[in-house]
């Protein structure tokens, strides 16, 4: 019995070995490599004070899920070790995979080998991990060939998410996009995650993602749902530079949370998600992101532009103005232009001004009708939008909307001058 520790020899957690003193058997054990020694005074050296307490304590934080991370995904991580300690670590993972349940248990996964030699081996290569410069395509590469499934649902994507807080910037900032491109489609989207720091700010992002962003960096990816990708992606990328939930950026964007069903409705469920690789959105979100942080150019403020235009509708003197100067054709029934018709012409100039979705534009003149009539306006919403956003659209509309553009294009100018009211 230990007195001073009330424990039994046989309850004790140390061996009592001499560290400095090798017996005969020991001798014939593998020794410590010259790499290993270096890497343990550096582990040593980061805990002595000239060290940050905050940058030690991150560092090992990161060090431990770049572990987990080799711990999860192997033997696709098998390229990171030298043949000798691979082999002891595949005698490790056999341990670890040698049921479904453990295989998906994150816990697991964040317990080190408790050989020395294969644990030491595994620290040093998850600090080399930490260092590359590729890491953001490495985490994604790893993470696809081990699990081939939606990131955010790895074991390793739920162990960062539960220690994201305390790792450093440079892993949240890679780690961040990869296990968290879009919400899980029938999981929860209140989970609260801090801001990474980017060169772009939220207020830079439309509500709908602009046409030649999408084009260039999602397309690829997004099969036939357009508008579920679109309208994730922009909320992803203001969650990525403002924090908070996946909700509160889409109030951001305008869309409130009672219409958040529309970015993860029916036609999500049924396909967005599944025919869009997770991963592959990953590296266009990432590469959008690093453009936006790269401009030099005054970025638009498209939350200025939403709040301008909050409750915002062409007043009766501007509509008859603009009615005014529409060519005079002859036909054999009248061209409506009633307030109906105004205020379908105030959602087209909201979207050209907001570069938002004409589903959430403000319809202050309907909801100031009988319920009735706001009933008849609702059931021609996609009536008339068709007509005015159609490639081919009918003369008048092909007229009235040049003389919509003209006008959202003054608009605009004048909401980011500042340049008196709207």
């Amino acid at each position: 019995m230990d007195g001073q520790h009330g424990r039994t020899e046989e309850e004790s957690f140390a061996c009592a070995g001499r560290l400095d003193r090798l017996t005969a058997s020991a001798r014939d054990q593998p020794q410590p490599t010259a790499d290993i020694i270096r890497f343990q005074k550096s582990l040593r050296d980061r805990l002595e004070s000239p060290t940050r307490t905050t940058d030690a304590s991150e560092y090992f934080t990161d060090l431990r899920l770049a572990t987990a991370l080799i711990n999860s995904t192997w033997p696709h991580s098998r390229d990171l070790l030298n043949a000798d300690t691979a082999e002891r670590i595949d005698a490790n993972s056999r341990k670890l995979h040698d049921s479904p349940a453990r295989r998906h248990n994150q816990q697991v996964h964040d317990t080190p080998p408790r050989d020395p030699i294969a644990c030491g081996a595994l620290l040093m290569a998850a600090d080399r991990l930490l260092s590359r410069d590729d890491l953001p395509d490495l985490i994604s590469d790893l993470t696809r060939a081990a699990f081939g499934s939606p990131s955010s649902r790895t074991p390793w994507a739920v162990l960062y998410d539960r220690h994201r807080s305390d790792c450093s910037e440079r892993l949240r900032q890679v780690a961040e996009p990869v296990t968290r491109t879009f919400p899980q489609v029938s999981g929860d989207h209140r989970g609260t995650r801090g801001p990474l720091r980017s060169g772009y700010q939220p207020e830079h992002i439309p509500a709908f993602l602009e046409p030649d962003w999408y084009q260039r960096y999602l397309a690829h990816c997004a099969g036939s749902e357009v508008k579920s990708v679109r309208r994730a992606a922009a909320v992803r990328l203001v969650q990525r530079a403002k924090g908070g939930t996946y909700d509160d950026a889409a109030e951001f964007l305008g869309i409130t949370p009672v219409q958040t069903h529309l970015l993860t409705g029916r036609e999500t469920r049924r396909s967005a998600w599944t025919r869009c690789n997770p991963l592959e959105v990953d590296n266009a979100l990432r590469a959008l992101a690093s453009e936006l942080q790269a401009r030099r150019q005054p970025s638009v403020d498209y939350w200025r532009r939403r709040q301008a235009l909050h409750e915002w509708v062409l007043s009766i003197d501007s509509w008859e103005a603009l009615v005014k100067e529409l060519p005079s054709v002859r036909t054999q029934t009248r061209t409506r232009t009633d307030d109906r018709k105004r205020q379908d012409a105030s959602v087209f100039i909201w979207t050209l001004v907001t570069r938002g979705e004409h589903l959430f534009a403000p319809r202050p003149l309907e909801a100031a009708q009988p319920t009735e009539i706001q009933q008849e306006w609702a059931v021609r919403r996609n009536t008339a939008w068709f007509q005015f956003s159609r490639p081919d659209p009918l003369r008048h509309y092909a007229d009235l909307r040049r003389l919509l553009a003209r006008y959202a294009q003054r608009l605009a100018q004048d909401i980011d001058s500042g340049a008196g009211q709207v």
